[in-house]
């Protein structure tokens, strides 16, 4: 592959610059009112920044195989119909491995000051959460070359990896320039489409005031007044002209059930903007923040460690004394203890519960997206049917053995860590 010869650095920076400018107007008001500013810029700040690239050649790895070397013969041009124009010789390849770290997007753009030549790699391959990327990069000689400089051959191939990368490491260089002017005002850009996004916001409030208009939600923005849970009730038909009822039954809707999701997200997704402040909070503080956030919504109705069954719930919704919705929060501690808590909600529920929610929070692990994939990996051996949504919750249809039915359980994972 040929590196540094994509897009501009100018354009990747000002594709960063739209996606943070849509997701802070995106922001709903009520969020943005109530939101510490400061904590929300350094959270975009932090979530837009671009890491330089730092290449480890110090710690590079190689290792050497014998190979068929392409060379070029002379003679071809003397006598074009006879002659090959290339013939194979024996010789090596030289194949090192360069880790670094960084935004390895960064290998394929073009910097604003560029060295006009060709960047040959076999391959990039990008860092893993807190694991390094590596470049590689295949040297090849013939084995008379080598041959000929055995009393010097380390010090010869070194001088060759060297000529190579010299250019490359201008061009890092170049790069990482343009990137950390960006990086320098990543907070600053932020703080201002915050403050701007805040002012619209108080602007139409005062607006609509003023013309007593009330205001209007979005629509898929969760309900501001509290909802009625429905009740079910099922008719017996024992006379043509006669019915009664026999058993009145409570259950959650689906518009209700996606309802609570919506607010549990959006309260979530406020605490990751502001990680500085939830990360100090333990489970129980977790899960009250988001119990008072539902009870702005359901009158009466909330509460936390409500005890049902063989063991007490994080996040109830009652009707009637009844079950409507059964919600449990976790610190993410691994995989084995996610399907506990999975367990664990089983054992809360009845066989008539069968709409249920998951809420993980990351606290302490730096790599978020190894968490995501270990739910997405579980959710493909566990599940019967799942579905991805906003990039950390799952919808998913879950088999209980124990009383034979399936189970709708949303899981949401969140991350608080700092």
């Amino acid at each position: 592959m040929n590196l540094f010869h994509g897009e501009s650095v100018s354009q990747y920076i000002h594709t960063k610059q739209q996606s943070m400018k849509l997701e802070i107007n995106n922001i709903q008001d009520e969020t943005i009112k109530s939101i510490n500013l400061e904590e929300c810029a350094e959270y975009y700040a932090s979530k837009y920044y671009i890491d330089p690239l730092t290449v480890y050649e110090e710690n590079k790895e190689q290792q050497i195989e014998e190979a068929k070397i392409k060379q070029y013969n002379t003679w071809h041009r003397m006598d074009p119909y006879h002659e090959p124009e290339f013939f194979l010789v024996d010789g090596y390849h030289i194949i090192f491995k360069i880790p670094f770290y960084g935004d390895s997007k960064l290998f394929t753009l073009q910097p604003s000051t560029m060295i006009l030549t060709k960047y040959d790699f076999d391959e990039v391959i990008a860092p893993k959460g807190d694991d390094y990327g590596f470049l590689i990069k295949t040297l090849q000689f013939t084995a008379h070359d080598l041959k000929e400089r055995m009393d010097k051959l380390a010090e010869f191939v070194e001088g060759q990896y060297n000529q190579s990368m010299e250019s490359v490491r201008k061009m890092i260089g170049y790069i990482n320039s343009d990137i950390d002017r960006y990086n320098r005002e990543i907070k600053n850009d932020a703080v201002s489409l915050l403050n701007g996004r805040l002012e619209k916001a108080k602007d139409f409030e005062s607006i609509s005031k003023a013309l007593e208009i009330p205001l209007k939600l979005r629509e898929n923005a969760p309900n501001l007044t509290p909802i009625q849970l429905k009740r079910k009730s099922r008719i017996i038909k024992d006379h043509p002209k006669t019915s009664k009822v026999v058993q009145t039954e409570h259950y959650i809707s689906d518009d209700d059930y996606i309802n609570i999701l919506n607010i549990i997200h959006s309260s979530c997704s406020a605490m990751e903007i502001t990680a500085k402040t939830f990360n100090k909070f333990d489970e129980e503080e977790l899960r009250d923040s988001i119990i008072a956030t539902l009870g702005t919504h359901y009158e009466n109705s909330v509460s936390g460690e409500t005890f049902r069954k063989e063991g007490k719930t994080d996040i109830l919704v009652l009707f009637d004394n009844k079950a409507a919705f059964i919600g449990e929060c976790k610190i993410w501690h691994g995989i084995k203890r996610f399907n506990d808590a999975v367990e664990q909600l089983f054992g809360y529920s009845t066989w008539k519960d069968i709409k249920l929610a998951l809420i993980v929070f990351n606290k302490d692990n730096k790599n978020f997206m190894a968490i995501r994939e270990n739910v997405e990996k579980w959710m493909k051996e566990n599940a019967k049917l799942y579905t991805k949504r906003n990039g950390n919750m799952w919808d998913c249809l879950l088999y209980r053995s124990d009383t034979n039915t399936n189970i709708k359980l949303v899981v949401g994972i969140y991350d608080v860590s700092i």
